[in-house]
C-alpha cells in the first residue's frame, strides 16, 4: 500500500514538472510572441479602421505606417481604398476551458505607428481592452467603447467622436475641436489642453477639466456628480453659462467679473443636476 502511494506520488511530480516545463519552454513563447508585423508603404494611406475584440491598442507617431500584433487571437489586415482595416477575433482553436496559464494573459496588444502627416480618418469600434492614442494628428474619427479606458495625449484631434459605457476618458496634452464626447458610467479627464468647439456629456460619471487653455470652449453635463473647471494661466475672452439645476455656482477664478472676462468669443457652458459648477 505504502509503495502505491509513493510510486503515484513520483508519477504525480512527474508528470507535474513536464508541464510546468511546458508553461516555461514552450508556451511562453507562444503567449508572448509577435504574430504579426509589416510595414504599409502605400504613400496613399490616410485611413484607418480596427475592430477588435479584447486587445489593448497603442497607436502613435512613428517614422513608418506599421502594424503589429502581439497575442494569440486572429487578426487580418487588409487594405481598402487609401486605408487599412484590422479585424480581430477569437482564435477558434483556443476554446473556452479556465485559464491557468501563467503566460497567457488573455491580453493581445494591436500596436500601430503612424507617419506625422497623421490620418484624415480613424474609426475604432473595441469592446474591451485599452486604447492609447499618442503624438497623432487625425482629421476626423470615432471611437466607440464598452469597458476599460480611453487615453489621448500629445495629440491634434478635429471631427472625433467618442462613446463609452463604463470607459474613463483621459485627454492631456493636447489640441483638440469639435469633439464629442458621452459615457454612461465613466468619467472624462481632459488636462492641459486646448478645447474648442466641443461637447463633454457624462451620465454617471463626470467631466473635470484642470489646467485648462486660456481660451477654450466647450459644453459639459452630468447627471449625478459635480463639475470642476480649472486654468493653467489667466482665462481670455470667455463667458460662462453655468446651470448646476438645485446645485450650486462657484467660480472662483478672480479673473472672472459677472460671469465674463474680455469679449464673449469663448463660451464655457456646463450643466449638471444637483451637484455643484466649479471653476477655478
Amino acid at each position: 500500500m505504502k509503495k502505491t502511494i509513493i510510486t503515484g506520488l513520483v508519477i504525480f511530480i512527474g508528470f507535474f514538472i513536464a508541464g510546468t516545463l511546458v508553461w516555461f519552454v514552450h508556451d511562453k513563447g507562444v503567449y508572448k510572441k509577435l504574430k504579426y508585423n509589416k510595414e504599409l508603404t502605400s504613400k496613399n494611406l490616410n485611413s484607418l479602421n480596427i475592430d477588435s475584440n479584447s486587445s489593448d491598442i497603442v497607436i502613435k507617431k512613428g517614422k513608418q505606417f506599421r502594424v503589429k500584433y502581439y497575442g494569440d487571437n486572429d487578426i487580418k489586415v487588409f487594405p481598402e481604398k487609401n486605408g487599412i482595416n484590422i479585424k480581430e477575433r477569437r482564435a477558434k482553436n483556443r476554446g473556452y476551458s479556465f485559464n491557468v496559464n501563467p503566460f497567457n494573459s488573455s491580453k493581445s496588444i494591436i500596436y500601430i505607428t503612424i507617419p506625422e502627416k497623421g490620418l484624415n480618418k480613424l474609426e475604432i469600434d473595441a469592446e474591451m481592452g485599452n486604447v492609447r492614442l499618442d503624438d497623432l494628428k487625425i482629421n476626423e474619427g470615432s471611437i466607440h467603447k464598452g469597458g476599460e479606458n480611453v487615453y489621448i495625449n500629445q495629440s491634434e484631434l478635429k471631427n472625433f467622436n467618442i462613446e463609452g459605457d463604463s470607459s474613463d476618458i483621459f485627454i492631456e496634452n493636447s489640441l483638440t475641436s469639435n469633439i464629442k464626447s458621452k459615457t454612461h458610467l465613466g468619467n472624462v479627464i481632459v488636462s492641459n489642453s486646448k478645447v474648442k468647439d466641443s461637447v463633454f456629456i457624462c451620465d454617471r460619471g463626470a467631466p473635470k477639466f484642470t489646467d485648462m487653455d486660456s481660451e477654450s470652449d466647450l459644453k459639459a453635463s452630468s447627471r449625478h456628480r459635480s463639475i470642476t473647471m480649472s486654468y493653467k494661466d489667466k482665462p481670455k475672452n470667455t463667458l460662462l453659462k453655468l446651470h448646476p439645476g438645485t446645485g450650486e455656482i462657484k467660480v472662483k477664478n478672480k479673473a472672472f467679473q459677472d460671469g465674463k472676462v474680455g469679449k464673449s468669443k469663448n463660451i464655457v457652458e456646463i450643466y449638471t443636476v444637483k451637484k455643484d459648477i466649479i471653476i477655478k
